[in-house]
């Protein structure tokens, strides 16, 4: 189970992994995006928020789930992973394990290890 939100535009799509205490709930500057028009996808971490630990206990266990959301929502290719703080682990091991799934990588102030 992933808790999200998803803004959902004609456009393609920009995941947004946000780091820190941030939940799905919780809006961290990922209206650039919107404002150009992408759909915009923001889950919360393993948790966080509703997202329960067990949704992934290592970073690339949760960098699995993201293509396994996108499945869900009919999302067969995003435009862009953003990751923020301590999301850019995330963001990276995503972009890294799912090269068909993810177009470019963002990151924003991240953590890279």
């Amino acid at each position: 189970m992933v808790e999200y939100r998803f803004d959902r535009r004609d456009a393609a799509t920009v995941v947004v992994l946000h780091g820190g205490h941030m939940n799905a709930g919780l809006a961290l500057g990922e209206d650039v995006f919107a404002d150009a028009g992408y759909s915009v996808l923001v889950p919360s971490r393993p948790g966080y928020g509703r997202t329960p630990l067990s949704t992934g206990h290592t970073t690339a266990e949760f960098a699995d789930v993201i293509p396994s959301l996108c499945d869900h929502l009919g999302i067969t290719r995003v435009a862009a992973v953003v990751g923020i703080s301590a999301g850019g682990p995330t963001a990276i091991t995503t972009a890294a394990r799912h090269p068909d799934l993810v177009e470019r990588l963002v990151l924003q102030s991240a953590l890279t290890a």
